[in-house]
């Protein structure tokens, strides 16, 4: 029994020498009394050990590899990063237990980065005027915390490139808490494909976004950002407060979304931006006196609770056909003085005896819903599905509130045909703020299909096979096209990816695409170079010659061009008009026609042309064409990406005839 407790003393022992020799250890270094440069500090430094840096300027840009603290003495210590252009001020890599705080940093390519590094603290410093990033968290970096930081007028590097606050890039358990984030000149904060908590935060005069929330488009762009955002002041940001994408989930809560601005090209300028299927649910936050919108949300699925959309020069809320959005329990939205009004879109404002129509194209079988939803209490609304043909509803409903209606398409009822009607119609005594939602059944075509139903053959070089998702994107395109163009492509080939190039064509129908991108980007890169293959192996020796004049007359004005890279020669001129006509038939024309007012007419001249290779004959005679919209749908369990197609007349310049209400077919 003596021996026994003999050994447990000496474990115990042992335990606490191993556990309490490093804090004795542990010791200050002091810069420039110990060691002229912080980097020599560093250098002898041992883990554990603080450098505590005097006042003083010291310009030298920082690597930090061990566990150790960097303390100065506040504003009056600066580390400036100016004598390497492409260097951070501070680089922290491959480390654990890192403390940055009381410092001024400016000067450098990114004030801080950190590197395949956890439990990093970024505390109590200035960190102003740097390129590119204020701090930069990447390379799966984790369990980062950065508090009561200022971090100020980031600036673009060369090539005015970027300008953010903060990016955390794959990051996961940051915590981004009490900051000043201000004027810098991109977003405050941008998360790609990183969760975070983002907390009673002060951002202020980005020009680009106060916060914005993206998966990461080149390395993981199917991995969404997940991040909670509280108790933070966004004021006087451009273009957005708030942007969320692409399937990224957020809790938003308790915020001061105020005075959000339109950009540089007198666009957007909303409260908080819900896009691409994104999954956010919003409680508490006080969404005011924007220039834009208060609520933005063309595609997304959104939980709505108790918030305050006021005083904004356009809508309170405004809801486009690829969102979905929910109420929560008690919920209780406060609408004053905006501008364009309450709601618009999908959510509007019905007087009694009134209806709202949503059209829909149901081409496969399957689940047919639609939902109605007021924010009007006291309401008497009955929402009716109208199948094809129809005069009397398919479905009706007016008990209990939402009004939701689901109904099987079945192959009897599309060989009826396959347009739909959800109508929503105020029966009470009183207006009612409405939101109609509708989602037709759909078929995401998968990789085996574009080779058994197109003939179209897939492959990969040093690269993984393609996915589902890319193959959804491929299909949806393909199947929207006249088939005469589909068959001008006869293989896809999916390359790494590479920083030079996203997409090539070289011949013989051969499209090749390099390495994984967002969805939209996805679409519009193969879009582009399936315009490659169509100019090649469809458009006729005459047409082609046309183009060709119509690209020489073009100059160098970058008026008469859809984008930049349409300058480059003819053939990328017809590929960047062509993906832009199938991207967003509306918006191009939209664009084109402004240029026109301006006596700028060769770009409408080409959207023209575009008009002319979808044109349709019909069976009388008169000429139609197909318009089109890459297009992210939302519903109650998910969100997809589909190419839509709606076939219109042509107007007296044989342009497309946009109707006030487009019957949209999905692909």
């Amino acid at each position: 029994m003596a021996y026994r407790r003999y050994v447990a003393i000496v474990g115990v022992l042992l335990f606490f020498v191993m556990v309490l020799t490093p804090l004795a250890l542990a010791k200050t270094i002091e810069v420039p009394k110990d060691f002229p440069t912080i980097q020599a500090a560093i250098n002898a430094a041992e883990p554990g050990d603080l450098i505590l840096v005097s006042p003083g300027s010291y310009r030298e840009n920082v690597s930090i590899k061990k566990s150790i603290e960097l303390r100065g003495f506040g504003p009056e210590t600066v580390i400036d990063g100016s004598a390497a252009r492409t260097r951070p001020t501070i680089w922290i890599q491959d480390a654990t237990n890192v403390t940055i705080q009381n410092l001024t940093i400016t000067r450098g390519r990114r004030g801080i980065q950190v590197d395949r590094s956890s439990q990093i603290v970024i505390a109590k410093n200035i960190i102003r005027a740097n390129r590119r990033q204020g701090i930069l968290i990447t390379e799966n970096s984790h369990t980062v915390e950065i508090r009561e930081n200022q971090i100020l007028d980031t600036a673009p590097d060369e090539g005015n490139v970027l300008g953010n606050g903060i990016i955390l890039n794959g990051t996961k358990d940051a915590r981004v808490v009490k900051n000043l984030i201000a004027r810098n000149a991109y977003s405050g904060i941008r998360l790609l494909s990183a969760d975070a908590q983002i907390e009673g935060n002060t951002l202020e005069e980005n020009r680009f976004y106060g916060i914005e929330i993206w998966p990461n488009w080149v390395d993981s762009p199917e991995i969404p950002s997940q991040a909670v955002i509280a108790d933070n002041m966004l004021k006087n940001n451009a273009r957005a407060g708030l942007f969320i994408t692409e399937e990224s989930i957020a809790l938003v809560r308790h915020n001061q979304i105020v005075e959000t601005t339109k950009d540089s090209d007198n666009q957007h300028g909303h409260a908080l931006w819900v896009t691409d299927g994104s999954l956010v649910t919003l409680e508490e936050n006080a969404l005011v006196r924007s220039q834009g919108h208060g609520l933005f949300a063309p595609s997304g699925r959104v939980l709505l609770g108790t918030n305050t959309l006021s005083e904004n020069q356009g809508c309170g809320l405004y809801l486009a056909d690829g969102s979905w959005l929910s109420l929560a329990p008690e919920a209780k939205l406060t609408f004053t003085e905006n501008r364009s009004g309450d709601a618009c879109g999908t959510a509007q404002t019905l007087e009694p005896g009134r209806s709202l129509a949503l059209p829909l194209v149901a081409t496969q079988t399957g689940v047919l819903k639609a939902q109605a939803l007021t924010l009007t209490q006291d309401t008497s609304l009955v929402l009716a599905l109208f199948g094809p043909g129809q005069e009397n509803p398919y479905a009706q409903v007016q008990h209990p509130e939402p009004l939701k209606l689901s109904v099987e398409v079945s192959s009897e009822t599309l060989a009826l045909g396959t347009r739909w009607r959800a109508v929503v119609e105020n029966r009470g005594d009183r207006s009612a703020l409405v939101i109609l939602q509708a989602s037709a059944p759909f078929r995401l075509g998968s990789c085996a299909d574009i080779t058994n139903e197109f003939g179209i053959q897939l492959f990969h070089v040093d690269a993984p096979p393609f996915s589902e998702r890319q193959c959804n994107i491929f299909y949806s395109s393909l199947k929207a096209v006249p088939e005469g163009m589909r068959r001008t492509t006869t293989s896809i080939t999916n390359y790494p990816s590479d920083p030079r190039i996203a997409g090539s064509y070289t011949g013989a129908g051969r499209i090749n695409l390099f390495g994984p991108m967002l969805r939209r980007t996805l679409a519009f890169v193969f879009l582009h170079e399936l315009g490659h293959a169509v100019q090649d192996r469809f458009v006729s020796r005459e047409l082609n010659a046309r183009w060709r004049e119509l690209h020489r007359r073009s100059g160098d004005d970058p008026d008469h061009f859809v984008s930049d890279y349409a300058q480059t020669n003819q053939a990328e001129d017809f590929a960047e008009t062509f993906a832009h006509y199938v991207e967003d038939t509306l918006e191009l024309l939209r664009i084109a026609r402004e240029r026109a007012a301006r006596n700028k007419t060769l770009l409408l001249e080409k959207v023209k042309f575009m008009t002319e290779l979808f044109r349709i004959a019909r069976a009388d005679g008169s000429l139609s064409a197909f318009i089109y919209q890459v297009h992210i749908k939302s519903d109650d369990e998910k969100a997809r990406l589909t190419l839509r197609r709606a076939e219109v007349e042509l107007d007296s310049d044989a342009l497309p005839k946009i109707p006030p209400m487009i019957e949209w077919e999905e692909f």
